[in-house]
């Protein structure tokens, strides 16, 4: 991640200034070769690098440039020295990969153009010892060194972290042959460039940088899955009420229009009233008129009571006057 950053902020700084640039990002393990491309070679040509940890490195600024004497061999900064070498047509051999050579290799040409390679260096034999870490935990890390092949006799080694020897420290725990340290707590001072050194034989050193963990690394140590697993929750609530403010939106415009629609009908009822008092007082009079004839008419309705006299009938025999029930409408 670093590398990518890295060299993606040497493309802009290059093509700001108007250069060709070409980027090639190349995997090799400790104790493999690289060759380091160039355009076409030039008297001119000049090779700069710049490191991934300077720290690591042990060099101070953000770059340094690659420069070597051809009849002495020569190489300058000197961790170059007897593993760089000059090939035709302007390109550059690095042998017996270490760690600390992890960065960006740069190729710059007389008429500005530049070639742009950036070296990522992982875990491999170097110098006939493989040196590893792990992530325990969190705050634990674990460096571990072995011979790449059997040997015979006691598997020794001892540390030494930035050129010096380790010793007894409280946040460091070896193991009894020193294959294994324990980093715990992790604390500042263990950034830097660690190396293993066998006691079989002095010669045999091999190197890896310990570099401040980023929230990639993180994620990948043991119990990090957990933090990034409530990190994913939270952006998905995040993103889901973003979602949702479109719809909460479209429903308030809605409720709003629909208001404004209603209170408009009643404005212009209103208005339409104001104009015309004349048509209003003549639709009440005429529901008025309606209402007192349908009352009229119901209270039209009377009832009357006659009562004839008693005739006598031949054929009909009767004592008591008759009564006759009529509705007079």
């Amino acid at each position: 991640m670093e590398l990518c950053l890295l060299g993606l902020l040497m493309d802009l700084f290059a093509l700001k200034k108007g250069h060709a640039v070409h980027q090639e990002r190349i995997i090799r393990a400790s104790g493999e070769q690289i060759l380091l491309p160039c355009g076409k070679d030039s008297p001119h040509t000049r090779w700069f690098w710049f490191p991934l940890t300077p720290r690591c490195a042990n060099i101070i600024g953000e770059s340094v440039e690659i420069t070597w004497s051809p009849t002495k061999s020569y190489v300058t900064p000197t961790r170059f020295n007897q593993r760089l070498v000059y090939q035709s047509p302007g390109s550059l051999l690095l042998r017996n990969l270490v760690m600390s050579d992890e960065g960006t290799y740069v190729c710059r040409l007389p008429n500005g153009s530049e070639t742009h390679t950036i070296l990522e260096v992982t875990t491999g034999c170097h110098n006939h010892l493989t040196v590893s870490s792990q992530w325990l935990n969190e705050s634990s890390l674990r460096l571990s060194c072995h011979h790449c092949r059997s040997v015979n006799t006691a598997r020794g080694f001892y540390w030494t972290l930035n050129s010096e020897r380790l010793g007894r420290r409280s946040w460091a725990q070896k193991s009894h042959s020193g294959s294994y340290i324990t980093l715990n707590p992790i604390r500042p001072v263990i950034w830097g460039r660690w190396e293993c050194r066998s006691t079989v034989n002095s010669s045999w050193v091999s190197e890896i940088c310990l570099k401040q963990q980023t929230r990639e690394d993180a994620a990948a140590a043991p119990g990090g899955h957990d933090v990034r697993e409530v990190e994913v929750w939270i952006w998905t609530l995040f993103l889901a009420g973003l979602a949702l403010v479109p719809v909460i939106g479209i429903v308030l415009c809605f409720c709003k229009s629909t208001g404004r629609k209603n209170k408009e009908r009643k404005e212009e009822t209103d208005h339409a009233s104001l104009r015309n008092p004349a048509g209003i007082l003549l639709r009440q009079n005429e529901e008025l008129s309606e209402r007192e004839s349908l009352e009229e008419t119901s209270a039209s309705l009377h009832y009357a009571q006659l009562q004839h006299p008693s005739r006598k009938s031949p054929s009909i025999l009767t004592t008591d006057s008759t009564t006759v029930y009529a509705a007079i409408v």
